[in-house]
């Protein structure tokens, strides 16, 4: 769940002074902190009014090499007319001139979420909502064991407390793993190999993902289950200012999953165009592309599509539970120097559309 990406309006203020005062010329082995200051204002059905503020830091470390990947800390912390109330603080860190990388995310979160049910027989259009609150952590470190291949940890924890549920709904019914809330808690081995040639907007390479991910009584959770994920993206120079992006990812669970750990189509990044959570299930399939491409200046556009699909059990899956997207958006670079983008995004899918605006690409 990436909670910090509302998905209608966000109005990104004060930032256009920050980024002449960057110049963007700092030397590429600069340990200069560079700073862009995000204030925000931002309305959604779900949220109602909100603001707060936000802030991206890039950065180098002192015995970083020339050209040295920089590392990123972004901070924000958000309030909405529900009162509902949005804390995070996720980082990625290169130190030792790229011999680890350490990512990851700490928040803590007070929220209305959707549940719209798992598998793929939901109707389309059930919905339930659920208030949690709840602290996160997330911690991925992995140590460079060849050029571009990273091995190491990821730890996982949050601790769920709902304080209201839809009366009469599945949760309230108890009809689903941990809709009582609970406890998440694992730890498992990682896998990382990347080549992209810029961290944010990379014009080519790879970067992939893959993780083993266990939780049980030994771990601290309330759960019991198994998980194995890869995720891969591809990126191709086209012509003198394009961009191929592609992405492929799987997800595979063994045991008892709570549903809020399920992984899921829809939101910003997986399948645009749905709801998130709009299809959740143990199991995943997903391929998504993306053609980015200049306009003028600091603006940029995009189109793309995808399909993916969840099941319950590995000999579930059907070319009837496909689900498809696409759709286009428009870029603004905020960053020269990194080429960091504020995407506004509108996707389609199956009975279902959405508009997304939010910092970062998709993949």
């Amino acid at each position: 769940m990436r909670l910090k990406k509302i998905s209608l309006i966000l109005l990104y203020l004060c930032t256009i002074g920050t980024i002449r005062a960057q110049k963007d010329t700092i030397p590429k082995n600069s340990n200069r902190l560079k700073v862009i200051g995000l204030p925000v204002v931002f309305y959604s059905p779900d949220t109602k009014l909100g603001g707060g503020a936000g802030g991206l830091l890039t950065f180098n470390y002192k015995k970083d090499s020339i050209g040295a990947r920089r590392s990123s800390v972004t901070v924000g912390a958000v309030y909405t007319q529900l009162n509902q109330l949005l804390l995070y603080f996720p980082f990625q860190l290169f130190p030792h001139n790229q011999a680890y990388w350490i990512s990851g995310e700490i928040g803590y979160y007070r929220y209305v979420f959707n549940f719209f049910g798992t598998g793929n027989d939901v109707s389309p259009d059930y919905i339930e909502k659920y208030d949690a609150v709840f602290p996160r952590i997330r911690i991925n470190a992995v140590k460079k064991i060849k050029p571009n291949l990273f091995f190491g940890l990821r730890y996982a924890f949050d601790d769920f407390n709902f304080t209201r549920v839809d009366s009469g709904g599945i949760l309230d019914k108890r009809q689903v793993t941990g809709a009582k809330g609970g406890r998440v808690s694992g730890i498992g081995t990682q896998l990382n190999y990347d080549t992209r040639d810029v961290l944010f907007f990379p014009h080519t390479g790879y970067v992939a993902e893959a993780y083993l991910y266990g939780e049980g009584q030994l771990t601290g959770s309330d759960f019991s289950y198994q998980r194995l994920s890869i995720d891969v993206s591809r990126y191709f120079p086209v012509g003198k200012n394009g961009v191929l992006a592609l992405n492929a990812a799987t997800v595979l669970s063994f045991g008892n999953v709570p549903f809020n750990q399920m992984p899921v189509l829809g939101g910003t990044k997986r399948l645009r165009g749905y709801f998130e959570g709009k299809y959740r299930d143990n199991n995943l399939l997903l391929l998504q592309s993306e053609y980015r491409f200049a306009i003028f200046k600091r603006f940029g556009g995009v189109v793309f599509g995808g399909l993916g699909e969840v099941t319950d059990k590995l000999s579930g899956w059907s070319l009837a539970h496909v689900r498809y997207n696409f759709g286009g958006g428009i870029r603004f670079t905020i960053d020269k120097a990194q080429h960091i983008n504020i995407r506004a995004d509108y996707g389609i899918g199956y009975k279902s559309s959405g508009f997304y605006l939010t910092i970062g690409e998709a993949f």
